[in-house]
């Protein structure tokens, strides 16, 4: 009795470990949840079908960019959403990207005390960097400070371009008086739209712009009661920081310390309407240039003043205050995409066979391009040797389905391989914009790191040992799933270039074809491209786009 108690005690255990690791295994497996139960049973047996959807791609002729601070990744941190400068890709063509904004003062109706001298205006916007290392370096007298060297981040070329700042004259407005919903402002508003107001008055011009790593280095000077002068050190990251020229602070100061007490400077929609903006812009340099992310509300104008101070003693004295404007509300970014006039006419909606589908994806950031996917919208020959709807088909069949995939080979013959080549691709709803079912099961979320982040249905590029793209596979195994069991509609599907794979908020664009098409913020402020077969008769077979779903079915079937 007691060897029985012993082994069934054993038995009880064996099983139990048994079954955590095969849960355990069972999770480990990318969504292999369906049909786990049965593999390996001598009644079923595991297959393979494959479907070949339809796919072409669709340009935009521009892009709505008002949108881009709505891009929140999903720790509520607001990346780096905007871009400056000039870049040329291999493939498409040069983009140049230039910033619109609104200003706001932090603080209303302000006092700038007795007797006011501007003294200094300084326009400051940080660059995206990480700090390498910190050393003590001898100053002079014995004195040691510490020195940051940081590595810029974001920063794609090296060349120079032309950098300007203006006053922008132009009203943005907040809502648009035909239907009073919320303005929306496109990629092309200010070259074809604004007109010459958005450059009202130059402030500051670099014939010859590229961002420095260097940290920069603030003096400041206080003088105390007694007359004595202590001079002040500050270190900070790297960053554009511009102190305008005499005429420009003159401007300013009519602009606000003569305004004091006024209206104008009395409240936000007053001061928004007076003091319309700050535009940035990017124009190439012998056809080149560089391009950089920006967390573009960083950036700020400060208004350096002094005035008299009050003393105990009646003595003259100035006392020192600053305005701080930020960059907020209203933050747009002009596009100016000068597509490869090959690729463009290739892109033509009647150059795409949107019925029987193209032999090459286009998938462009910014002002770019994305693909249309139909999963199931060709016929098949059914097992009685007659021609079925692909979906009825599936429908049909009792399958236990583990897993499903699409895997996009990447058309070497027209991409340049290498560090050009976008890190990831982004599959979304395309009547709604949102992600599919996949995306939001995906245990592999990785919110610092977004490069490594929901890798399972967003599979990274795929490099060969040259460092060459090879393919991207990205698993939908529950969006077919949802379909077949009838829970979801078979809609078309998109599919873009991403700069952030946890950025899941939509814009929208227009093309040749209609308005408003929903578009991933995320694709709008990436700038890389990317060339994908499709399943035109002329792909070779092997790399044909295909859908792979694997599946376990009885052996009577």
């Amino acid at each position: 009795m007691k060897l029985f108690m012993k082994l069934k005690n054993i038995l009880i255990r064996t099983t139990a470990i048994v079954a955590v690791v095969f849960t355990f295994l069972s999770c480990e497996d990318d969504f292999n949840t369906v049909g786990s139960e049965v593999i390996g049973d001598v009644n079923f047996e595991d297959n393979q079908y494959t479907a070949i959807p339809v796919a072409f791609s669709r340009k935009f002729g521009r892009v709505r960019t008002n949108s881009l601070l709505a891009s929140i990744d999903q720790n509520g941190t607001t990346p780096h959403s905007h871009l400056l400068g000039v870049y040329n890709d291999p493939v498409y063509g040069q983009s140049v990207y230039s910033i619109l904004s609104q200003v706001q003062p932090t603080q209303l109706n302000p006092n700038f005390g007795t007797n006011a001298v501007l003294d200094s205006v300084v326009f400051t916007l940080p660059y995206s960097s990480t700090a390498i290392e910190t050393t003590s370096v001898a100053i002079g007298n014995n004195v040691t400070e510490a020195v940051t060297t940081y590595r810029l981040d974001s920063i794609y070329g090296n060349s120079p371009f032309t950098l300007s700042i203006y006053k922008s004259d132009y009203f943005l407005r907040d809502f648009d008086p035909t239907s009073n919903d919320g303005q929306v402002y496109y990629s092309d508003d200010i070259d074809t739209n604004f007109g010459p107001e958005v450059e009202g008055t130059l402030l500051y011009s670099n014939n010859a712009f590229v961002p420095s790593a260097e940290e920069i280095v603030l003096t400041t000077e206080i003088t105390e009661a007694d007359g004595t002068v202590t001079k002040n050190r500050e270190r900070v990251s790297p960053r554009l920081r511009v102190k305008f020229a005499d005429e420009v602070v003159a401007q300013f100061k009519t602009l606000f310390l003569d305004k004091e007490g006024s209206v104008e400077l009395s409240n936000v929609n007053n001061f928004r309407n007076y003091f319309r903006g700050i535009y940035i812009k990017a124009e190439p340099l012998n056809n080149t240039g560089n391009m950089m992310y920006l967390n573009i509300p960083g950036a700020q104008l400060t208004l350096h003043y002094s005035f008299d101070a009050e003393t105990d003693d009646n003595s003259e004295a100035r006392d020192t205050g600053e305005l701080t404007l930020g960059f907020s509300n209203i933050i747009m970014n002009s596009i100016k995409a000068d597509f490869d006039s090959t690729i463009a006419d290739e892109l033509l909606p009647e150059n795409q066979d949107s019925i029987n589908g193209e032999a090459d994806l286009y998938l462009k950031g910014g002002v770019g391009s994305y693909a249309v996917i139909d999963l199931f919208g060709g016929n098949v020959i059914n097992e009685n040797g007659e021609e079925e709807n692909e979906l009825s088909f599936l429908k049909r069949q009792d399958w236990l389905i583990n897993d499903a995939s699409l895997k996009f080979y990447i058309n070497q013959n027209k991409v340049v391989p290498g560090a050009t080549e976008p890190e990831r691709i982004f599959i979304f709803n395309i009547e709604t914009g949102e992600v599919l079912v996949d995306y939001l099961v995906d245990p592999s979320t990785n919110i610092d790191f977004p490069i490594f982040s929901r890798i399972n249905h967003l599979g990274r590029i795929s490099r060969d040992s040259d460092g060459k793209g090879e393919f991207y596979k990205i698993r939908i195994t529950q969006y077919v799933l949802n379909v077949l069991n009838d829970q979801f509609e078979n809609i078309k599907l998109g599919l873009s270039v991403s700069q952030n794979v946890n950025i899941i908020t939509s814009s929208i664009g227009d093309t040749p074809i209609t308005n408003n098409e929903v578009i991933p913020t995320s694709s709008i402020v990436s700038h890389e491209g990317t060339v994908l077969y499709g399943n035109g008769a002329s792909v070779p077979e092997s790399k044909r786009l295909k859908l792979d779903i694997f599946y376990t079915a009885s052996k009577n079937n």
